[in-house]
């Protein structure tokens, strides 16, 4: 299989991984933490970390209306009531909204950094104390990430994080908190879990590094292996996706992923993400709309989110061209005010996230470039080919009824 045509993944595989095990990763915030919970995701840090800020039950947390949904479960799942909040058109946090909406009820406040670009946390922590709120940071998609030279995660009262998102593991969520670890302690990951997830892990790296025939191989076994054990894939818990599964909620990371992350380097993490940003942003300048204009000091992006007209079409043609993208957050939450969420509805409709992670060379970087602008030209090209056809019909129409 030549390089040209090997899918390009837009999550890591274990490509991206050190062959030098280190022991560094215990000196990375937020691991460094003492007081640090590893869990099976980031939801059940989330579920695990609220009762540590002893908020009165069932009083209300202010939260963002462009959201992914499974948090909102979550705080839901705990007890509590939900107020939302308007975020503006680069999803910073609306702080004038905010304060519209406190009252006495109001308890916590949740902030979610985007993307790995980090809402305002000094002026927002400073707004928490003076009105004596919990803050929740929402650091799922902004693992290694800085506010200039602040770690995001470390001004909550508790800070959760989605640690397979940002590098290869088969899962595996993180709780930072300034009180104590929780009181219950949790289970370890179930071994079926962990065993498919990784094996998905695997299958993945080696077809997009070439290695298809193998990854084939292993499948047709994998297969067999299932049938004779009538194993129901289905029946497994899994952290990702946007379904609500409250069977994660008592279990912790395995213990594999202690060390798989040892064949993590933060460093290079952070600069490739940043080097590859960048070089996409100055690629696809002019030709396609983003949001994110400019690279802050000390962000480490999770994608290159940009916006297209119909981004479930641009998905599967950009998929076609074997460049994968993320159609994230797809969905407002039912308990979502229509007017709130009919604000963000663009971001819902038309952003589509690029792969930009470690493991992407430059030479993988403009191939993406490429691909997006092979499929933006086609799009727009169809469009102008629709509206060309529906005005000559128009004209024809128009020429019989003169008649």
């Amino acid at each position: 299989m030549t390089n040209s045509l090997r899918p390009v993944p837009v999550y890591p595989t274990l490509a991206a991984s050190t062959l030098r095990p280190s022991a560094n990763w215990r000196r990375w915030f937020p691991f460094s933490e003492a007081r640090g919970v590893w869990t099976f995701s980031g939801r059940v840090a989330l579920y695990h970390g609220l009762p540590l800020l002893n908020l009165p039950p069932k009083s209300v947390i202010l939260v963002p209306n462009y959201h992914q949904g499974v948090e909102i479960d979550t705080l839901l799942a705990a007890g509590y009531q939900l107020r939302y909040y308007r975020v503006g058109e680069r999803l910073e946090i609306d702080m004038a909204d905010v304060e519209r909406r406190l009252d006495a009820h109001v308890s916590a406040l949740y902030v979610t950094h985007y993307f790995g670009f980090p809402q305002p946390l000094a002026s927002i922590r400073a707004f928490c104390n003076a009105h004596g709120l919990k803050l929740i940071e929402d650091c799922a998609l902004s693992l290694f990430s800085r506010d200039g030279k602040q770690w995001l995660g470390t001004e909550g009262d508790i800070a959760i994080f989605s640690v397979y998102k940002t590098v290869p593991l088969p899962h595996g969520g993180f709780l930072a908190t300034r009180a104590g670890a929780p009181s219950a302690a949790l289970d370890g990951a179930p071994f079926t879990s962990t065993l498919v997830q990784t094996m998905d892990l695997i299958n993945h790296t080696l077809r997009v590094t070439g290695w298809g025939g193998v990854e084939q191989s292993i499948g047709r076994a994998t297969r067999t292996a299932k049938r004779m054990l009538q194993w129901n894939r289905h029946e497994t818990i899994q952290s990702g996706g946007a379904l609500w599964d409250s069977r994660l909620l008592g279990h912790a990371a395995s213990g594999s992923v202690k060390g798989w992350i040892r064949l993590v380097n933060r460093d290079r993490v952070i600069a490739h993400r940043r080097r590859n940003f960048r070089r996409l942003a100055w690629q696809l300048k002019g030709l396609v709309p983003y949001p994110f204009v400019d690279l802050p000091a000390g962000v480490c992006p999770l994608f290159f989110p940009i916006m297209v007209p119909d981004k479930v079409r641009f998905q599967q043609d950009l998929a076609a061209l074997g460049v994968e993208s993320v159609n994230l957050w797809d969905a407002s939450h039912p308990s979502c005010p229509a007017d709130l969420a009919a604000e963000v509805a663009h971001w819902r409709e038309h952003c589509l996230e690029l792969p930009i992670h470690q493991e992407l060379q430059e030479c993988t970087i403009d191939r993406v470039a490429a691909a997006v602008s092979a499929v933006w030209q086609q799009h727009h090209s169809h469009a102008r080919r629709s509206v060309v056809v529906e005005n000559a019909g128009l004209e024809a129409k128009l020429v019989s009824m003169s008649m």
